[in-house]
């Protein structure tokens, strides 16, 4: 994540993606949630992986007590920046770093750790679980979540807007699924337990998700084999044939898990990427 070929490195993303989650609602009530889970106001030190812009921090902040330390590590630069720049908090700090390789930008231990809307685009979970694991104290929290459609067995209908957007890039594009079972048994080889796992419904509009994929790196790895102007093309399309009023029920999954193994705080295997 931290080469500069990382569909979330530039300034475009980074200020488009702000904009986003400042103006809509949907990420609010996505760390709304995240936050609560992690119940971040018994918390001392956490850490905010794949942090973005600073949203999930700054909700985190909210609720983190005066004496208390926020860490937020991404692979983008230009995210970074502008999470420096928008949270002045002196509790928070902002570092630049690559998921599976956190340890040396983000050393534990850290008794609370959130992830939001990005777990199901790390190339590899297994080493980011690992990384984790490495900076975490034993008994600390991990909250992440991710869309239902990503989850294999999970119910979910696809939006207008989805629709739209398929039929204008020339067919379905391929999601990558994550299997509930293989979940499991990757958070337990790494040395978690899960705590809970609840279905969260956000209602809104159909603008917001049209709003979302003008986000470069949302579009770019919808669409990876298209040419910029040709994926402009095929959002422009879609978002004429979606009427941005209509509503729109997105589900979610939000995943609790403790470290419950105690491991030295050192840097993720070399198969780490």
């Amino acid at each position: 994540m931290t080469s500069p070929d990382s569909p979330w490195s530039g300034w475009a993303n980074a200020e488009i993606y702000d904009r986003f989650v400042r103006d809509g609602r949907i990420y609010r009530e996505l760390n709304r949630r995240l936050v609560e889970l992690a119940e971040v106001g018994a918390a001392r030190r956490v850490l905010d992986l794949a942090c973005g812009t600073g949203a999930t921090a700054r909700a985190c902040l909210a609720r983190l007590p005066p004496d208390g330390e926020l860490v937020g590590v991404d692979g983008s630069a230009e995210m970074v920046a502008v999470a420096r720049e928008r949270t002045p908090d002196p509790r928070a700090r902002f570092e630049v770093a690559a998921a599976a390789e956190l340890a040396a930008a983000a050393p534990g231990p850290f008794d609370r750790a959130v992830c939001n809307a990005a777990f199901w685009q790390f190339p590899s979970p297994a080493a980011v679980l690992r990384a984790l694991a490495a900076v975490l104290a034993e008994g600390a929290l991990l909250v992440f979540n991710l869309p239902a459609s990503r989850m294999g067995g999970e119910a979910f209908e696809a939006h207008p807007f989805q629709v739209a957007l398929s039929r204008a890039l020339g067919g379905a594009p391929s999601r990558e699924r994550i299997e509930p079972g293989a979940l499991a048994a990757l958070l337990r080889e790494t040395g978690f337990e899960t705590v809970r796992r609840d279905r969260f419904v956000y209602r809104g509009r159909q603008l917001e998700m049209m709003d979302l994929m003008a986000i470069p790196a949302m579009l770019r790895r919808t669409a990876p084999d298209l040419t910029e102007a040709e994926r402009g093309a095929a959002l422009a399309e879609a978002r004429r044939r979606t009427d941005p009023a209509q509503p729109v029920a997105v589900p979610w999954l939000y995943y609790v898990v403790r470290r419950v193994r105690h491991a030295p705080f050192a840097a993720p295997a070399a198969d780490a990427r």
